[in-house]
Order: structure tokens, then C-alpha cells, then sequence
């Protein structure tokens, strides 16, 4: 019979097959007592970057205000810009206001490009006057197309795929 790999759903860690109850690299328990967005925030630090990618995306379309604090923090800090831009792009979904001041950090900070352009997006059809602001900072980035996109998202443009 072949072997199932199993992993920590706390840390992710391959378990070996004689493992039970206590993960023996973390030491956390290897029940599934967390709910789904639990899951997922937790997932926003999985070492493998698809899979933080992923759960970034997927906190995002689930629409819960929670995921907020946790989204930004994986926007400002996480070492994947994959993910930092799949975390901007889900708080542009969720319209949160408290993630405004994190995209000025970003557009300040001159992160990668694909952040600074995943946060001219996020703001898209924003009505909030702060939003209006980050399309503003945005006009000043070094990278042109930024500055093209916030300023045509700025002005009212359609948006261009």
C-alpha cells in the first residue's frame, strides 16, 4: 500500500507517518480544530508562495473584514512580492478603509513593481477621497507605467485590461 504524506496543519511540516497528536516540529496539535479563515490566515505564511498566494486570493473573494489586519500585514512584509500583490489586490476587494495608509507605505517604499500597479488597482472605483489620495501618490511613481495607470484611473478612464 502506498504512504500518504501528511502535513502539520499548523506549521505545514511533513509529518512522518508514525506521528500522532502533536506535531514534532512544531508542537502544536495535529487536530483540525480551526475553522476555514483561520486556516487560510495562517496559509498566508505558508512557505510554499503559490499556496500564500492562494489563501491572499481566496481571503479576498470570502469578503470578511477580519481577513483586513492579517492582508496588510502580508502586504507590507511578506518576502514574496507574489504575494504581496495578491494580499493588495484582496484588500482592494474587500474596500476596507484600513488598508489605505498601508498602500501609501507601499507606493512610498518603492516596492516591486507589481505591488505598486496591484495598489493603483485596488483603488479603482474607490469613492473614499483617502483612495483618491493613493491615485494621486501614484502619479508621482518612478515606474511610467504606474503613473499612467493611476493617472487614467484618476481621471475616470475605462479601465484598460
Amino acid at each position: 500500500m502506498e504512504h500518504l504524506t501528511r502535513f502539520c496543519p499548523n506549521c505545514w511540516e511533513e509529518l512522518p507517518p508514525e506521528a500522532q497528536g502533536i506535531c514534532p516540529a512544531c508542537g502544536r496539535p495535529l487536530d483540525e480544530a480551526d475553522g476555514f479563515l483561520e486556516k487560510l490566515l495562517r496559509a498566508l505564511w505558508h512557505r510554499e508562495r503559490t499556496r500564500a498566494a492562494l489563501a491572499a486570493t481566496l481571503l479576498g473573494r470570502l469578503g470578511q473584514p477580519e481577513a483586513v489586519p492579517a492582508l496588510v500585514e502580508a502586504a507590507l512584509h511578506h518576502p514574496d512580492f507574489g504575494v504581496r500583490a495578491a494580499a493588495v489586490h484582496s484588500l482592494g476587494l474587500l474596500r476596507d478603509p484600513r488598508a489605505l495608509p498601508a498602500f501609501m507605505i507601499l507606493l512610498r517604499e518603492e516596492s516591486p513593481l507589481p505591488v505598486r500597479l496591484a495598489v493603483v488597482e485596488a483603488v479603482a472605483g474607490w469613492t473614499d477621497e483617502r483612495a483618491r489620495a493613493v491615485l494621486r501618490a501614484a502619479l508621482h511613481d518612478p515606474s511610467a507605467v504606474v503613473r499612467e495607470r493611476a493617472r487614467a484611473l484618476y481621471h475616470g478612464a475605462p479601465a484598460e485590461a
